[in-house]
């Protein structure tokens, strides 16, 4: 056989296998078309398996990063608590003849040590939370401690290498405790310059040669996951309700298109049949009449051939309307589908603010009622001490409980700011007209009589009008008209100034003083809670009363910013 013989199969060949290819995937596509029906339904099925994988999935990973965080925070308070009580309670008593040890419950005069604190107190929250630990671990374990002569366990050991590496960060693993599956959590604690002193000169100290920063130990809390799982089971078991509503609305819209579409196709079938025993008919008598009208035979054609015309336009014209409700029908059910997953999100998201809420309402209600009583205690007993041991005490002793209730008449005054805080942005919005120059006249008035030997220039704009919350708007005022007041007390010509302008075609108020200033590279700092640009010994304050002016503002949907100088004064603007 000659090549060219081959060249010509070959071509030939590959024609045949492309057609067959193509005869085979025109079967599978018909044989798709014929089984329409149970193929919508594995795919759908399909669709709902991998969403509940991934439900699941979801699921768990929610519930090891709430854990994560709950752990991060416990571990973060932990070691605040310890260092607060080392640097500001140990070292303030020891100077009044308080020391820490051991055995400070058999000693009189005595106080525990931080970390023998630390731990009685993580053991004592954690008493009737059945799973949940909260240690300090450590090579050189207290005397006192129940873990002293115990071997370190994996976790511990590697947490210990690693946090001596990484101090700043944090080791945590899941793993079973106890037949539960729990998240075991590890931060450094780190040597404070009270805890080395006392360390290194303690006789019974295991270790005396500990320096600032040195990892002495870890922080370990045990955080089991079922508590979580149980938490968040109902949410779960709402999804997976929702699921199956789905699967039981898609077949019952599924059904009802198969109604539709047989009845559209019965009645298609009848009209058709009654139109073909017409033609049939016509026909007839079409045949009759040729043989007595052999003049209008071509006439009679003509008249049969538009009528199939007409059949098949009409039937085309159906075929296009029954596609076109199909599409609509199709596109109706995404749309509800998107209603419904939309309504899911949104019932998700008022349940996570509610909880939210209520967080921040017990939180609100713990610290102006847990705080304020040991705060008044203290301020009281060191006035009791003043008072009643004056003689017996010298100029350093006096000083020292001075300070002490400096620091908690201060620590009462930011209890009061944040509750305020929290207030005043929760409270409902009553929103009418007001006069806000007269607002501002009677706050100035009020500042004047606090300080009557001051001569300030206060020059206030006319007829001001605003639409907004009265009481509100009166502690954003009281709080930039303060600060104004407080800032040019050092100031040889003070001058305040209240007036209004145009931003973006609004009306923008601002207040403006010629005091103290700042430089506008720290005005990001400006609205945060307890910021502060100036030395509370130069001018005090909590540091809230910014952050407090731009979350009203904000719930009235308008916006504040601030330009300053340092030394020659400042001046905010804010819309409403």
């Amino acid at each position: 056989m000659s090549d060219l013989a081959l060249n010509k199969e070959e071509p030939l060949q590959a024609y045949g296998l492309w057609k067959k290819g193509v005869e085979k995937a025109l079967g599978g596509l018909e044989f798709l078309h014929k089984q329409t029906v149970p193929v919508l339904t594995i795919l759908f099925g399909l669709c709902l398996l991998v969403i509940y994988f991934h439900i699941s999935q979801l699921k768990t990973q929610m519930v090891t990063t709430i854990a994560l965080r709950g752990a991060d925070t416990y571990a973060r308070e932990s070691n605040d608590m310890r260092e607060w009580y080392a640097v500001d309670a140990v070292q303030r008593l020891h100077v009044l003849g308080i020391k820490a040890s051991e055995d400070a419950g058999e000693v009189d005069g005595g106080i525990s040590l931080p970390a023998l604190l630390s731990s009685n107190l993580g053991a004592q929250l954690n008493s009737g939370r059945s799973g949940e630990r909260v240690r300090l671990v450590s090579k050189y374990p207290f005397a006192q401690t129940e873990d002293l002569g115990k071997p370190m366990d994996s976790f511990q050991g590697e947490a210990l290498e690693f946090l001596n590496q990484h101090p700043e960060q944090s080791f945590y693993r899941v793993e079973l405790v106890d037949d539960r599956l729990s998240l075991r959590f590890a931060s450094a604690g780190r040597m404070q310059q009270g805890c080395v002193n006392c360390h290194n000169e303690k006789v019974e100290s295991p270790k005396r040669d500990w320096e600032v920063g040195q990892v002495g130990g870890i922080v370990e809390i045990v955080f089991p996951l079922h508590s979580l799982e149980k938490m968040t089971g109902m949410n779960w078991r709402e999804s997976y309700g929702m699921m199956g509503v789905l699967v039981i609305l898609w077949l019952g819209g599924f059904g009802l298109i198969i109604l539709k579409l047989r009845r559209v196709s019965s009645e298609l079938e009848g009209q058709v049949q009654h139109r073909t025993a017409k033609l049939y008919e016509t026909t007839r008598r079409l045949v009759v009449e040729i043989k007595e009208r052999k003049v209008a035979e071509e006439t009679i054609r003509q008249a049969r051939d538009n009528l199939e015309k007409r059949v098949q336009e009409r039937t085309g014209k159906l075929a296009a309307s029954n596609a076109e409700l199909i599409r609509e029908v199709a596109e109706r059910k995404r749309a509800e589908d998107d209603i419904r997953n939309l309504n899911s999100q949104l019932v998700q998201r008022s349940a996570q603010l509610e909880a939210s809420n209520k967080e921040l309402e017990a939180f609100s209600y713990s610290v102006s009622h847990d705080l304020r009583a040991p705060l008044r205690g203290i301020d009281g007993f060191s006035q009791a001490v003043l008072e009643d041991y004056d003689d017996k005490l010298d100029e350093s002793g006096r000083s020292y409980l001075h300070r002490v209730r400096a620091a908690s008449q201060r620590m009462s005054q930011l209890i009061d700011a944040m509750l305020n805080l929290a207030r005043l942005t929760r409270a409902e919005i009553h929103t009418k007209t007001f006069d806000m120059s007269a607002m501002v006249n009677d706050i100035l008035v009020d500042l004047q009589k606090i300080e009557p030997e001051r001569e300030v220039e206060c020059v206030v704009a006319n007829n001001l009008l605003a639409t907004a919350d009265p009481q509100l708007i009166r502690a954003v005022l009281e709080n930039l008209l303060g600060n104004a007041w407080k800032f040019t007390r050092q100031h040889p010509n003070p001058r305040i100034e209240f007036g209004h302008g145009q931003y973006k075609g609004q009306a923008a108020y601002f207040v403006k003083d010629s005091g103290a200033g700042f430089d506008m590279a720290y005005v990001h700092k400006l609205f945060g809670t307890f910021q502060r640009l100036h030395a509370y010994t130069e001018y005090p304050g909590v540091g809230v009363g910014l952050a407090t002016v731009h979350r009203i503002i904000q719930r009235h949907g308008g916006q504040i910013w601030a330009e300053g100088v340092v030394d020659k004064g400042a001046v905010f603007h804010f819309t409403l």
